[in-house]
Parts: structure tokens; C-alpha cells; sequence
């Protein structure tokens, strides 16, 4: 569990603790009111009576006007509460969980690394074992992080882009494992398999606008 997922679980708990309080002394404060209406409004003839209603009268109102006091102080505050979970959970939904992060993060410089290692394999710029080794590891990886699933804490628009693209990302991986010995000096195969890429590029970039990813930091640390 991440520390937004812990802030939005207690900001609801203690959003809950304060409507509760809320409401009662909400209840509180009319039971008072209840206990005002019922004290006699005229002056009795003894006088001892009418300083003790009197008194009453004083300690209800003050006790009256603390509980709608604290009522209105704790509905306040469950709203600002409620307000800032809303919004975190907004946040949430609209920013790339850790997890998510990582597989797109990953997914983009795997699939980099797998052009240039077609690019090397197309023009036999390096030893065939170790090229078909690299692509072999690259193609594993890259089903490995296309299998995953984006967070159900996304929208529904979210989850959509990121699923799309991690399928992507593995059918590339999958398709490129089956080729492994087929790559080096085949430059059909490879300019086949650099259009696929040119493909997951899109959904690339509408997962990096949706979520706001910046590739010029990401292509810098390459």
C-alpha cells in the first residue's frame, strides 16, 4: 500500500469520525433547545424558582450555542476533509501509480534498446550470438512488462490507454522471441518489426499525454 492509498483510507476514516461527531451535537443541541422550550416563559411568584429558571435558562443557552459551535466547526472541517480525499483521489486517477510508472518507464527503454539492436542485427555491426542474445533478453523483458495490468486506481480512460499500450509492448515481445534467429542480416524482417514499433509509438505517446509523462527527461537518460 502506497502513502496516497494510506492518506485516503484514514482522510475517509477521520472524515467519517467527523460527521458523526457532528451529528451528535447536532443532537445535543437540540435536546438543549428541547429543554429550553419546556422552562416556564412567565415569572413565578416565587422568586427562588425564577433565579433557578433563570440560571438554567443561562447555562442551556451557553451549552446550546457550544454544541452548534462544535456542529458547525466538525461539518466544516469533514467537508475540507471530504474535499481534500476527493481531490487525492482525483490526483490518483489522473497520475501514474508507482507500479504503472515503473512498467512504462521500462517498456520505453526496452523497446528503444530492441530498435537498435535490430538496427545492429540488420547491418551485421556486431557478433550474431551476442546480438541474438540481446534480442532474445530484450523480448523476454518486454512480455514480461507487457502482461501487466494498469491500476484500477486510473479512470476508466486510463486504464484503457495503458492496457492498450502494454499490449502492445508484449505481442512485440512475443513476436520477437519466435524470430530470435531470424533477425541478423534480414533486413526485411527488420524494417517488418521497426514499423511494429513505429505502431506502439502511438500508444506510447497517448499514454505519456494522457498521464503527462515527459519523454525529452526520459530520452536524456538513455
Amino acid at each position: 500500500m502506497t502513502i496516497l492509498d494510506q492518506l485516503f483510507i484514514g482522510g475517509i476514516a477521520i472524515a467519517i469520525v467527523l460527521f458523526l461527531l457532528a451529528i451528535y451535537f447536532l443532537i445535543q443541541c437540540v435536546r438543549t433547545q428541547t429543554k429550553l422550550s419546556k422552562l416556564p416563559k412567565k415569572r413565578l411568584k416565587n422568586k427562588k424558582k425564577n433565579r433557578r429558571i433563570v440560571k438554567q435558562r443561562i447555562q442551556l443557552k451557553k451549552a446550546k450555542k457550544k454544541q452548534l459551535t462544535f456542529t458547525i466547526v466538525f461539518i466544516i472541517l469533514a467537508g475540507l476533509l471530504t474535499g481534500g480525499v476527493g481531490y487525492l483521489s482525483y490526483y490518483q486517477s489522473m497520475n501514474l501509480s508507482s507500479d504503472d510508472s515503473d512498467t512504462v518507464v521500462k517498456s520505453y527503454y526496452l523497446i528503444g534498446d530492441f530498435a537498435k539492436e535490430l538496427e545492429i542485427a540488420k547491418n551485421k555491426e556486431d557478433d550474431e550470438e551476442k546480438v541474438r542474445q540481446n534480442i532474445r533478453y530484450l523480448a523476454t523483458s518486454m512480455t514480461t512488462q507487457g502482461i501487466k495490468k494498469a491500476s484500477g486506481i486510473n479512470t476508466e480512460e486510463g486504464q484503457m490507454i495503458l492496457n492498450r499500450y502494454y499490449n502492445a509492448v508484449k505481442q512485440l515481445g512475443m513476436n520477437a522471441s519466435t524470430q530470435t534467429y531470424n533477425f541478423y542480416g534480414n533486413a526485411q524482417l527488420v524494417d517488418s518489426f521497426l514499423e511494429d514499433i513505429k505502431k506502439i509509438d502511438v500508444y506510447e505517446k497517448a499514454a505519456f499525454a494522457y498521464y503527462k509523462v515527459d519523454e525529452a527527461a526520459l530520452s536524456k537518460e538513455k
